[in-house]
């Protein structure tokens, strides 16, 4: 896959460490898929980033800034060159799951910077159904982005400290809300990823998928730095985020 050039449009912080960068690129980026990001200067590896949003050919990533590489990303600014590669991402799942999810009950979690997945993914399911709520946490207030800046409305925000929103975490009080629901999405720590699915064992009736987040070098399957364990029979096979993911049903996940 060849490099791609463009310049960026957006850059800045909108939480604590926690950047919207946008540029502008005409390509049919979906939900659950990524890019990388030849962060600046030029780098050895380039990082992975969800997309948070494709509109009239603008591109929307949000980044919390952890590592060399997001800082020197923070500091681009407007008409500042980017290289990026992608999309990247199996699409197939979510193509299929759109033919069966119109008219119906959807409800996300998001923990932490697990908000840029499902931010799309939101809007983007708002051409098919007109139910959705999503359940998004944080450790305090200073890391909150405000959702309604992405046209999000339905949120039950948490924080671990009670500074924003409900103090909990975000399982715990999407548990006592007892919705009634069709497909259910998440994204965040591999903690929450595992209370959810030790809270939704045995409702079979619900589709959970999940977004999971891996360190990703290739974007293409080949260098195996992103695999998961997949429940396969009585057994399991290692996919990769990359390549076979980033959405996988969340019962067949093994953490």
């Amino acid at each position: 896959m060849k490099l791609k050039t463009t310049k960026v449009l957006v850059n800045k912080e909108i939480a604590k460490n926690t950047f919207l960068l946008r540029f502008k690129y005409k390509q049919n980026f979906l939900p659950t898929q990524f890019v990388l990001i030849d962060t600046y200067p030029k780098r050895f590896i380039l990082k992975p980033f969800s997309i948070a949003g494709y509109d009239d050919g603008v591109v929307s990533i949000i980044y919390r800034v952890i590592s060399d590489g997001t800082k020197l990303l923070s500091t681009l600014k407007p008409q500042d060159t980017l290289t990026f590669l992608g999309p990247f991402g199996n699409t197939k799942k979510f193509k299929d799951l759109l033919k069966n999810i119109k008219d119906k009950k959807v409800v996300f979690i998001a923990g932490g910077s697990g908000i840029a997945s499902i931010i799309y993914l939101y809007n983007y399911l708002k051409k098919y159904t007109n139910t959705l709520q999503i359940f998004y946490g944080e450790k305090d207030k200073n890391y909150v982005i405000n959702l309604k800046k992405f046209g999000i409305k339905n949120v039950v925000y948490t924080t671990d400290n009670g500074s924003f929103g409900e103090k909990s975490t975000v399982v715990d009080i999407f548990k006592t809300k007892n919705l009634d629901f069709d497909f259910l999405f998440c994204c965040g720590p591999k903690p929450m990823i595992k209370s959810l699915q030790t809270l939704l064992q045995g409702k079979n009736n619900i589709k959970t998928y999940v977004l999971m987040e891996e360190y990703i070098c290739c974007g293409i399957g080949v260098c195996r730095s992103c695999v998961v364990k997949i429940k396969s029979d009585n057994d399991f096979v290692y996919q990769t985020v990359c390549s076979d993911g980033p959405l996988f049903n969340l019962t067949e996940v093994i953490l």
